[in-house]
């Protein structure tokens, strides 16, 4: 929690002084200290910067003591000051004018930077996604994987490993990740109403790189790759898994009509 409320601003000092509250209540500065193990000498000072920006309140004096905002009221504060902060930094981008870069393709460095950008093209995708991960990285994106089912977004997931459920159509053999970890590293591919691709490395070591891009070639090769796996899914299980192929290569050209054609010509 203390990691998450520095994102969201705070320091570290006033995170920790926050949770020690959220968890015993009301308390005093001194009590406070002992808990969070903020300094007695720096304590007073986090207080009245929490109570100050709406996260605490004193309740009596002589001795001062505090309560905390609730949970839910909190997170309902933080969300409206991100709108208002985002909003305000759109506001002020729109006096610079910057021609789109020649490059549709970027690539990232770090697992966390891989997992923020997954969860942005997933929350992008409004018709279809396409998604082949390591049950690791399933989960760290189930969140917005089940916003997207719940949005009507067609969500077709492939893996060697188990997969949690009611995350749309899932595919998956059930290899423990640490058996096949013998083998392989974590990949992972997230392609967006066939616009938008997220593709690469997933391993947790902060020189892991990804790419996202919107380059038509790359995202054909992406496609191809899930084709794959998905067809020796099927011949693997003995499932049918026709339709799902055939929405993923419709839009690609017609190679089995076009050798036909040819053979009949000749």
């Amino acid at each position: 929690m203390v990691t998450a409320l520095k994102e969201l601003g705070l320091t570290a000092t006033e995170g920790r002084a926050y949770v020690a509250l959220l968890k015993s209540h009301p308390a005093t500065g001194y009590e406070l200290a002992a808990r969070s193990q903020v300094p007695r000498s720096a304590i007073y000072g986090v207080l009245k910067k929490l109570e100050a920006v709406g996260l605490i309140n004193a309740i009596q004096q002589k001795p001062a003591k505090f309560v905390p905002l609730p949970p839910a009221r909190l997170v309902e504060l933080l969300e409206s000051r991100f709108k208002q902060n985002i909003q305000s930094l759109e506001d002020s981008l729109k006096q610079f004018s910057v021609s789109a870069p020649d490059t549709v393709t970027w690539t990232f460095v770090g697992y966390t930077q891989m997992l923020e950008q997954a969860r942005a093209l997933i929350g992008r995708s409004r018709e279809t996604l396409y998604v082949s991960a390591w049950r690791r990285e399933v989960l760290a994106l189930e969140a917005p994987l089940r916003r997207a089912v719940d949005s009507g977004v067609q969500v077709v997931l492939f893996s060697f490993n188990r997969l949690p459920e009611g995350l749309g159509r899932t595919f998956a053999y059930g290899i423990p990740e640490d058996e096949l970890e013998a083998y392989w590293g974590h990949r992972i591919i997230v392609v967006g109403d066939r616009k938008h691709l997220l593709v690469g490395g997933a391993d947790t070591s902060e020189d892991n790189r990804s790419v996202v891009t919107e380059e038509s070639p790359l995202i054909e090769v992406a496609i191809s790759n899930l084709v794959l796996d998905l067809t020796l899914y099927g011949q693997r299980t003995g499932e049918d898994l026709g339709p799902i192929i055939f929405g993923l290569t419709q839009p690609l050209a017609p190679v089995e009509s076009l050798i036909a054609k040819t053979r009949g010509g000749a």
